[in-house]
């Protein structure tokens, strides 16, 4: 197990996940994956097909709640400004482009 799967492993059973739970889950996802010829739209479609019909509220919403963690994640990755590309930022704004 890699530092960055017991780092999510420790982060998930700290919302009540137990070691079983994230094993048997993991593992499931993990034999989609390893199909040859396998994309992500494959992949989605498989795990899609396993969720029983009335899940699928929850499902998407996991969905939504990784998208957000990841993108969090990549927020604290990201470097600060620089002096130069705050300068250009602060005249860019003052022109009237906001990103």
């Amino acid at each position: 197990m890699s530092g960055d799967d017991e780092d999510l492993s420790a982060f998930l059973k700290g919302f009540g996940f137990d070691e079983e739970e994230l094993n048997a889950v993991s593992d499931e996802l993990d034999s989609f994956r390893m199909i040859p010829g396998t994309t992500i739209e494959r992949y989605m479609n498989r795990v899609i097909n396993t969720i029983e019909e009335e899940d699928r509220h929850a499902f998407l919403k996991g969905i939504l709640v990784g998208v957000a963690i990841r993108k969090a994640v990549e927020a604290l990755e990201q470097p600060d400004l620089t002096e130069e590309e705050a300068r250009i930022n602060r005249e860019i704004e003052k022109l009237g482009f906001r990103g």
